[in-house]
């Protein structure tokens, strides 16, 4: 999955003006969670979903829409989502639609990280991201704050029970080493996800294996590391 076929799928959307953010394991990425991407993961305002659908099955020359495939525990929260292929040459990967609403994202405009954000960041960047893209490429691409991606993933296990979203918030608590207090700023006091988040972050040491060198969680090495990635922009 190369930058240029990512650049091209986006500019489908965004040359109908459909605001669009690149969601799922490519933004945990980002957020310095080590996961390998399988598909590339949408997201559309919920008033958009329809159009932006039709507007790639229209790229029959590169995508064609695919019909629900068997699902599993890891993969049911794409099922009723549009889903594509992308093709050309000898690359192929799948493509997934999902709404703002679903994503804890809307109004998707007001919860993207901005391109000034991302002026003087080069450094800060994860290992995990620069694995895929260079810092330049980062830029250019529309990409989830953190705040509202994380509370996403927190509100869908707490409200759906979904394993993904669990799992997804629990790399996100270890990836970018999350405090309590930052929980007690961005949840609602009393709230059920607050709760989740909270046991999740009581949990942080006990993920880290005896035979790791990382001092800090198990995706963050040390203290250098932990201060580097609290600068990625998005992250507040």
């Amino acid at each position: 999955m190369e930058f240029p076929n990512i650049h091209l799928l986006l500019s489908f959307l965004k040359d109908a003006s459909i605001p669009v953010c690149v969601v799922g394991e490519l933004a945990l990425n980002y957020y310095n969670v080590p996961r390998v991407v399988h598909d590339l993961e949408l997201c559309v305002p919920a008033n958009d979903l329809s159009r932006a659908s039709s507007i790639l099955e229209a790229q029959k020359d590169v995508v064609e829409k695919v019909g629900d495939n068997e699902y599993n525990i890891y993969t049911e929260y794409k099922r009723g989502f549009p889903r594509f292929r992308f093709h050309v040459l000898m690359i192929s990967f799948c493509v997934v639609l999902f709404t703002d609403e679903y994503c804890g994202l809307n109004p998707l405009q007001q919860n993207l990280v901005s391109k000034q954000e991302h002026e003087g960041a080069r450094d800060y960047y994860s290992k995990e991201i620069l694995d895929c893209f260079c810092a330049g490429q980062l830029a250019t691409l529309p990409l989830p704050r953190f705040a509202p991606f994380f509370i996403g993933f927190c509100r869908s296990y707490v409200k759906k029970q979904e394993t993904t979203s669990a799992i997804a918030a629990e790399m996100l608590v270890d990836g970018m080493d999350l405090k309590e207090e930052w929980c007690w700023t961005h949840f609602e006091s009393e709230s059920e996800e607050l709760s989740f988040a909270l046991g999740l972050i009581g949990s942080k040491q006990s993920r880290i294996s005896d035979f790791s060198p990382n001092t800090v969680t198990c995706f963050i090495v040390d203290d250098q590391e932990r201060q580097r990635v609290k600068k990625i922009p998005g992250f507040c």
